[in-house]
């Protein structure tokens, strides 16, 4: 459950050697409000700074739009991550 007093429920969707992650619209309105991307950036990896951006990024973008919404997949061992994010309308 991501949301601050909001009932949403974003959606993890297991993939080969990896996950996707979907933002519901409300979601991704957090994010963009309060710059959670800033939070996952602190955390001590070295992928954390780039994903905590991109999230911003991506969750500011989306969040222009009713249904925007922001998705994205996270492959790899814990240690080497890669992966995608996409902004949606």
């Amino acid at each position: 459950m991501l949301g601050s007093g909001s009932a949403s429920a974003f959606a993890v969707t297991p993939l080969p050697g990896g996950v996707q992650v979907d933002l519901t619209p409300a979601d991704t309105q957090w994010v963009a409000n309060t710059q959670f991307g800033n939070t996952i950036a602190g955390l001590p990896h070295p992928s954390a700074a780039s994903f905590g951006q991109a999230l911003n990024s991506a969750a500011a973008l989306s969040s222009q739009y009713p249904n925007g919404r922001v998705v994205f997949t996270v492959y790899g061992p814990f240690d080497q991550l890669n992966g995608t994010m996409l902004a949606l309308q």
